[in-house]
């Protein structure tokens, strides 16, 4: 599948100096012991080449703002990693967070948590010191949904696949395991987001070789690894509807439930994938974005709110045709220190479903809001989600 490939645009020289650049602060880390060195030396990488679609430019409805550096920072220390926001009719949101704890918030008194669930093997008291980076021991819940019950909260676990918990027991299910034998050779390892259609449940795996921990890696190998699926709860059906998407790591179907939106990370753009008509099984674009995208939700307006978890340029616009060069680099240096490098910038975009701009939330800084992962609206308010930060974001959605 190729929707909408086309070249970033970048300069000759540029590219050079930026290649140059990096081999020579690549060296200096080897000889100097720099603590920025990794260890994956003996690890085997195999990026690809890519084309990037063109940069978005920030304009119009992306025009740059400074609204989100009035954002609240909401539970800092308490909620870290808050990847997905679920709202319920009451006001109380659920959110995963990155010790494996899913968590019931009063939006009125976010004091007011309630504990949910824990993902994983082990207890509560072994995971919540995790605060730093997911372990499989402890799970790792991104995508979210409630029923339209409300009575029953539905989890992508990055480790273990779909679960289901029974809120009014708290019991926890795993109605569909990452490792279920219909996968083959190809196990889910990193099943990041999923909708529902009454019994009908949609979800991705965003890697069929990396787990969450090593998402960044995943991220700059830029590899077709991502897959769509359909688990019928009923008939116990599993169905892979589309392959060879890059990093698919946000999923919402349509108001009239004939179309999937699928937020294809890596490629820094949205696509449409028809699930009836004549067009059914085909895919589209939808929108191409001005970074790289998440959790993508529809809004109560039936807009789309799309959190960009980081901007472009990039590390894959300076260096997307060059596979090598990122073989290099993701075996020689810490990647988590490495992106520190590149400017911060806040950014969340509200679409209409003709995948027009309609509106943008922006902190240029990075300093107040950094990463987004998810939005949601209530009474008024923006809620943001982040896969790392250790605080939830608020401000107002006007």
């Amino acid at each position: 599948m190729r929707v909408g490939e086309n070249r970033p645009r970048q300069h000759g020289d540029q590219k050079k100096w930026i290649l140059s650049g990096l081999m020579i602060a690549l060296a200096g880390l080897f000889f100097s012991r720099f603590p920025l060195f990794s260890n994956n030396i003996a690890r085997n990488f195999q990026s690809s080449q890519i084309h990037l679609p063109e940069l978005v430019p920030l304009k119009n409805g992306l025009k740059p703002n400074e609204k989100l550096k009035k954002a609240i920072q909401v539970q800092k220390g308490v909620l870290v990693g808050p990847e997905t926001i679920e709202f319920d009719k009451d006001g109380y949101f659920y959110t995963g967070l990155l010790n494996g704890q899913v968590v019931k918030v009063d939006s009125k008194n976010t004091s007011n948590i309630e504990f949910i669930a824990q993902m994983g093997t082990f207890s509560f008291e072994d995971c919540k010191s995790v605060n730093e980076t997911p372990t499989k021991s402890c799970g790792r819940p991104l995508g979210l949904r409630l029923d339209k019950t409300g009575q029953n909260l539905f989890i992508a676990d990055a480790y273990y696949g779909i679960f289901k918990i029974e809120l009014s027991t708290k019991k926890k299910i795993n109605i569909l395991k990452s490792d279920d034998k219909r996968f083959g050779n190809k196990p889910m390892k990193l099943v990041n987001d999923l909708d529902l259609n009454d019994d009908l449940i949609y979800f991705i795996d965003s890697s069929f070789l990396r787990s969450v921990d090593l998402a960044i890696e995943e991220h700059i190998e830029a590899n077709a690894r991502g897959r769509l699926f359909s688990y019928d709860q009923k008939s116990n059906e599993l169905k892979l509807l589309l392959d060879g998407l890059y990093f698919p790591n946000g999923l919402q179907l349509s108001p009239n439930k004939d179309f999937l939106l699928i937020n294809e990370n890596t490629m820094s753009r949205i696509i449409k994938f028809y699930l009836v008509g004549d067009k059914k099984g085909k895919v589209e674009l939808f929108a191409n974005i001005p970074g790289f995208g998440d959790t993508i939700r529809l809004t109560q307006k039936k807009t789309l709110l799309v959190p960009l978890a980081s901007v472009r340029p990039s590390v894959l616009d300076y260096l997307a045709e060059w596979p090598t060069v990122r073989n290099v680099i993701l075996k020689f240096v810490n990647i988590k220190f490495f992106f520190k490098i590149f400017p911060k910038y806040g950014l969340l975009a509200e679409y209409d479903l003709d995948g027009k701009v309609i509106r943008s939330w922006h902190d240029p800084s990075g300093i107040y809001i950094e990463c987004t992962t998810a939005g949601a609206i209530y009474d008024g308010k923006l809620y943001l989600g982040s896969f790392y930060n250790n605080f939830l974001g608020v401000v107002d959605y006007y």
